[in-house]
C-alpha cells in the first residue's frame, strides 16, 4: 500500500473533496456495510471505464468540505475485509489496483487517513461471487442483465460469437467444403463430429456434439440459412448505389438490382 502525507497529500484531498461523485469517482465512509457496496463499485469501475474509489470519506450531499473526512478510524477492521475480498470474491481478479493510504486532519482535528483505491479499466469482465455482474452510472453502480454482459463479453474478447457451439445438425456440414479441407488435413475417414471436436471446432452440450459457428460458417453449404435461427448474419449483401450517397424514399436510388454473396467462406474467398 502506497502512503501519501504532507502538501502533497492536502492538495489531493482538497482537490477530490472538490469534485462530485461521478462515473469515474465515489466517496464512502467505512463501516461494516461499506465493504459489499464497495466491492460493487470496485466491480462497476473494472466493468466500466475504470475509477477512484474515496474510502473514510461522506457522500457529498450529507456534509462539506472537510467534515466530510471521517477517516479509516471508524473501522479499520472493514477496510482490512475489503482488501482480502478483493482477492477472493471478485472473479476474475481486478489487476493493478492501487491502494493509497493519505494522511490528513479528520472532521473532529485528529490526524487520521483516508483511503483513495484506484481502479484500472480493465480488459475482462468482472462480477462479485453470489453478487452479480455491476457497471457504473452516472454516480452509483447498477447490476447488468445477462443480455449485457454477454455484449461486453463479446466487445473485450472474452468470449467469441465464432466458438459459440450452435444447434446444427453435424451431417449439413459433411459437405464438399469439408471433404476438402478434410482430405488437406489427413482426415481421410472417419466421423465429421470427432474430428470437429478434436481440432476445437464442436463442443459437446449436454453429452452432445455441436458445431461451433465458424464451423458452420467454414462447412456449410448454407450457413446463412442455418445461422438464420441464432439471429445471426452469415451472408454478404452487396448494394450498388447511383451518385455518393443513399437516398432514402420509396424508390432507392440503386444503380442494380443487389447481390447476395453466400455459402461457405472459403467459397466466397476464393481460390
Amino acid at each position: 500500500m502506497n502512503e501519501m502525507s504532507g502538501p502533497k497529500a492536502d492538495a489531493l484531498i482538497d482537490k477530490l473533496l472538490s469534485l462530485p461523485e461521478s462515473v469515474n469517482l465515489d466517496f464512502k465512509r467505512v463501516s461494516g456495510k461499506m465493504v459489499g457496496k464497495a466491492l460493487e463499485t470496485l466491480c462497476a469501475f473494472a466493468n466500466t471505464s475504470g475509477g477512484k474509489l474515496a474510502l473514510g470519506v461522506e457522500d457529498p450531499a450529507k456534509a462539506e468540505g472537510r467534515d466530510r473526512l471521517f477517516g479509516l478510524v471508524e473501522n479499520p477492521e472493514a477496510v482490512d475485509e475489503l482488501r482480502r475480498k478483493t482477492l477472493t470474491h471478485l472473479l476474475p481478479a481486478v489487476e493493478h489496483l492501487r491502494w493509497i493510504r493519505i494522511a490528513c486532519r479528520l472532521r473532529d482535528d485528529t490526524d487520521g487517513h483516508i483511503l483513495l483505491l484506484d481502479v484500472p479499466p480493465s480488459p475482462k469482465v468482472h462480477s462479485i461471487l453470489e453478487d452479480g455482474t455491476w457497471t457504473r452510472l452516472d454516480a452509483g453502480n447498477r447490476e447488468m442483465t445477462a443480455t449485457e454482459i454477454t455484449d461486453l463479453s463479446y466487445r473485450r474478447g472474452v468470449i467469441s460469437a465464432e466458438s459459440e457451439p450452435v444447434p446444427v445438425p453435424l451431417d449439413l456440414l459433411e459437405t464438399d467444403t469439408w471433404h476438402r479441407f478434410a482430405a488437406s488435413r489427413g482426415f481421410l475417414s472417419g466421423d465429421i463430429g470427432d474430428r470437429l471436436y478434436r481440432i476445437g471446432l464442436a463442443k459437446r452440450v449436454g453429452g452432445e456434439l455441436q458445431p461451433v459457428r465458424a464451423a458452420v460458417l467454414l462447412f456449410a453449404d448454407e450457413p446463412g440459412g442455418l445461422l438464420a435461427a441464432q439471429q445471426t448474419r452469415a451472408d454478404v449483401r452487396i448494394f450498388h448505389y447511383r451518385g455518393k450517397q443513399i437516398e432514402p424514399g420509396a424508390v432507392p436510388n440503386l444503380l442494380k438490382p443487389p447481390k447476395t454473396i453466400s455459402g461457405p467462406i472459403p467459397q466466397q474467398i476464393g481460390p
